[in-house]
């Protein structure tokens, strides 16, 4: 019986420790994007990480910010490249996650939109401005709009500023605050607005065409807002995400950027 009891020991100890010490031995990478040029800078680097090993897989959500983030958590994808870090650390927060941050691949130029001026201090009074709702990225206009000097928000506000952390407006502007997705459709009602590039490329709108106000990418408080490549705690020193850092940090990835996608993005690397 004490032969029998030291023969099972041994072999649930041994299950414990190839459990503990299992890795992912799977050569497929599964990567969640959600928009433009995302998909694009992983066809550029698919053979190189086939050279290393690994088949690429990508799956697109259509301007959807949530589900990718929910399937990372839930290690059905390794990363995703579609936010920047406020908008992960927001959702870390929210839902009990553990993503982080890997790298930042670049800079989307979030910009206000105007279908009749050039000029912000040529906005009437009482105008209406199509913002995001999120908190994060609504934070974010407001801060763009204080930066064109059209109103002031409270002395040391952080990255989540709210419409009641305004303390001037003075050409008492009205704010139309709706989701991200929803920002091209509102600005064919409002005629102002801040969005990124990727709504204002469905209005068909190329280089700064109707943009009138763009953020300072040197500012130190932008930095935090590069869009970026994102795994999790569990996952972020495997080999996978090294591999895939490695060849998204490449010339090859930042020329890309530039020779193609310098209206609405700056390398951030």
């Amino acid at each position: 019986m004490k032969k029998i009891f030291v023969v099972l020991t041994t072999l649930v100890l041994g299950f414990v420790l190839v459990a503990c010490t299992k890795k992912d031995d799977s050569k497929e990478i599964k990567v969640a994007v959600a928009f433009y040029p995302m998909g694009e800078l992983l066809e550029l680097i698919k053979d190189d990480l086939k050279n290393d090993g690994y088949e690429l897989k990508v799956t697109t959500f259509n301007n959807d910010y949530v589900l990718p983030n929910q399937g990372l958590k839930n290690k059905e994808f390794d990363a995703n490249m579609i936010q920047h870090q406020h908008f992960m650390n927001e959702f870390n927060s929210k839902n009990d996650a553990s993503l982080t941050k890997i790298m930042s691949i670049y800079h989307a130029i979030f910009a206000l939109y105007s279908k009749d001026l050039t000029n912000p201090a040529d906005i009437p009074n009482e105008a209406t401005i199509s913002i995001p709702n999120d908190s994060t990225n609504l934070g974010r206009a407001l801060h763009l709009l204080q930066d064109a000097k059209l109103l002031t928000l409270k002395e040391n506000v952080g990255p989540f500023a709210k419409i009641t952390d305004i303390v001037s407006n003075p050409k008492n502007l009205k704010f139309s605050e709706v989701a991200l997705n929803m920002l091209s459709k509102s600005y064919k009602e409002t005629g102002l607005a801040i969005m990124y590039p990727t709504y204002a490329r469905d209005l068909n709108l190329v280089g700064d065409e109707q943009r009138i106000f763009n953020e300072d990418i040197t500012s130190s408080r932008i930095q935090e807002y590069a869009i970026s490549l994102v795994a999790r705690d569990d996952n972020k020193d495997s080999d996978k995400i090294k591999a895939l850092k490695n060849h998204l940090s490449s010339k090859k990835v930042r020329d890309y950027l530039i020779d193609n996608y310098s209206w609405a993005s700056t390398p951030a690397f």
